[in-house]
């Protein structure tokens, strides 16, 4: 059909249609070349209305543009039969390229590159490219200064992104003050150093140590990533934590590997004073950027299997964790942000020391109580965190923290409890501040916890 006709029968539909005349398609014909899996999404057609072909239309266009053709074009016509024919021109078939980084950076191109997670040669897709994007913003190296651009190299049909990804000055030492006054009162202090992308190969270093009137400790992690060329990468982390009951130390070694974009799986062994542990972990992370993000989710889970040394065979314990949180703007600059956290010890009938036990309080979850104020083998509690993001980089928080853990012998049953108050996060260039007041149920409003933490980034 010409394309006069088409324009003349174009005219003759919308005619009928301004007359209540609904236009319903008989029979649908495709031309152009179809992957096996679509002609069934035209199927059942007949009988239906002409917009329906449009909703289809699109659905076939988004499939097209993940799976490495960007410049398909489909378009229809329908004769005075009611035949509709799909005419699809899918264009030449496209691969990645490899992806660079519009901004000067430490980054080497390669590990710019695997950072990304596109695979160079794979089928072009949009969607799996809008994935890399945010995955880069939200890893702690990089801030998005502008949205990814593509560009053609025509000679070998690859499609080149260009991503805007500055450097993220995350590199920090921070120092993190709490202090309770009243009866039970007393202060912690803690000093940490997070290295991201040491060098610009994407290796991560974090040592911490706290030290305080309730409970002392020194903590490291290091991730080196793509051991001997593969997609795995090493993790080698360790622990000692002692107070005036009790001391546990472990040292643990394994091995990650990135599930797609989002996901992240992690197997580890260690050794600890009396015991030997395998770990099982899984990491999600969907939100926007690293720091203050406004929308997204994350989500970790761990299973931890112990078995105690120089004991018989049975003595063995599985400890199960989980935590995430969800963030969603609700109106203009305010951000609704729910979080959970969640932990067991199993079996449930036997009595644990206190080094085996969760220790619960603190900046990290229970802002209303002391760093190890409760020690329990089960624990849930919940977070409701509204911030005020108006201010760049900067938010304004109300939160409350309802909680339930697991009594100790010679209590028995669960106890409830709650946290609540005010705080205040700000970045700035080269330092930021965290501030929070935090109170707990049936505590004096004027006699609650202090938390100050003040980071030098670079």
């Amino acid at each position: 059909m010409k394309l006069r006709d088409s324009f003349i029968l174009g005219m003759l539909l919308a005619t009928s249609l301004a007359f209540g005349e609904e236009c319903v398609v008989k029979n649908v014909r495709l031309e152009g070349v179809f992957h096996s899996d679509l002609p069934s999404m035209y199927q059942n057609l007949s009988g239906e209305s002409c917009a329906k072909i449009d909703v289809l239309n699109r659905q076939l266009i988004n499939w097209h543009l993940n799976h490495g053709f960007p410049f398909a074009k489909v378009f229809w016509e329908l004769d005075s039969s009611g035949l509709a024919v799909i005419y699809l021109d899918r264009g030449s078939a496209w691969v990645w390229a490899p992806p660079e980084n519009k901004e000067l950076g430490k980054t080497k191109k390669d590990v710019f590159g695997k950072l990304t997670g596109l695979e160079i040669g794979d089928p072009v897709s949009l969607e799996n490219l809008d994935r890399a994007e945010k995955k880069l913003a939200r890893n702690g190296y990089y801030e998005k200064t502008a949205p990814v651009r593509l560009y053609r190299d025509p000679v070998r049909n690859r499609l080149i992104p260009l991503f805007s990804m500055a450097d993220l000055r995350s590199n920090h030492l921070e120092g993190y003050l709490t202090y309770a006054s009243g009866e039970e009162g007393g202060w912690s202090g803690t000093l940490l150093v997070d290295l991201y992308n040491i060098n610009g190969t994407a290796r991560d270093l974090s040592i911490s140590g706290e030290t305080g009137e309730w409970e002392r400790n020194l903590t490291f992690a290091y991730k080196e990533p793509w051991l001997l060329g593969t997609l795995w990468s090493g993790i080698l982390r360790g622990y000692v934590e002692e107070d005036s009951s009790y001391r546990d130390a472990r040292l643990e070694a394994g091995i990650a590997r990135a599930i797609g974009f989002d996901f992240e799986f992690s197997i580890l062994g260690g050794v600890g004073d009396d015991e030997w542990t395998t770990s099982l972990e899984m990491k999600f992370r969907d939100e926007d950027r690293f720091i203050l993000p406004r929308s997204g989710s994350r989500l970790d889970a761990a299973m931890t299997v112990l078995k105690k040394r120089n004991t018989d065979s049975t003595d063995v314990r599985v400890f199960l964790e989980g935590s995430g949180r969800h963030l969603m703007p609700i109106y203009g600059n305010f951000i609704l942000q729910s979080s959970f956290w969640a932990g067991t010890i199993l079996p449930t009938n036997r009595e644990y020391g206190l080094e085996d036990l969760y220790s619960l309080g603190g900046i990290d979850n229970l802002k209303g109580f002391r760093p190890g104020f409760f020690r329990s083998r089960a624990y849930g509690a919940t977070e409701i965190d509204l911030q005020w993001q108006g201010l760049p980089k900067t938010a304004f928080h109300l939160f409350f923290q309802p909680s339930l853990h697991r009594a100790r012998s010679p209590e028995q049953g669960w106890v409830d409890s709650y946290s609540y108050g005010l705080g205040l996060t700000q970045y700035r260039e080269s330092w930021s501040v965290s501030l929070y007041y935090a109170m707990n149920k049936g505590g004096d409003p004027l006699n609650g916890l202090l938390h100050l933490g003040v980071k030098s980034l670079f």
